[in-house]
């Protein structure tokens, strides 16, 4: 089972509620996000298995997401609050 960290989620979720356009997508960089290659992949795919976006794609080993989905903006919420 998955179990990232709070700063790993919070990383990948705030840098995706900074994407402007619903049908674009956010090519994850783990070195931008201040964060290891495992660690974002473990973050991304929990927060994916949990529908925090509104589409995302995994493309040999890359992960890109779109817009965060309700229940992703409540996830962020969430977590930066406490």
């Amino acid at each position: 089972m998955l179990n990232p960290s709070r700063a790993d989620c919070i990383a990948i979720l705030s840098a995706a509620s900074c994407g402007g356009d619903s049908d674009s997508l956010l090519a994850l960089n783990h070195t931008h996000l201040g964060l290891s290659r495992n660690a974002m992949v473990n973050a991304a795919v929990f927060l994916t298995e949990r529908g925090c976006f509104s589409r995302y794609t995994l493309d040999v080993g890359e992960f890109s997401v779109g817009a965060l989905s309700l229940q992703g903006r409540m996830w962020l919420d969430q977590l930066a609050n406490g």
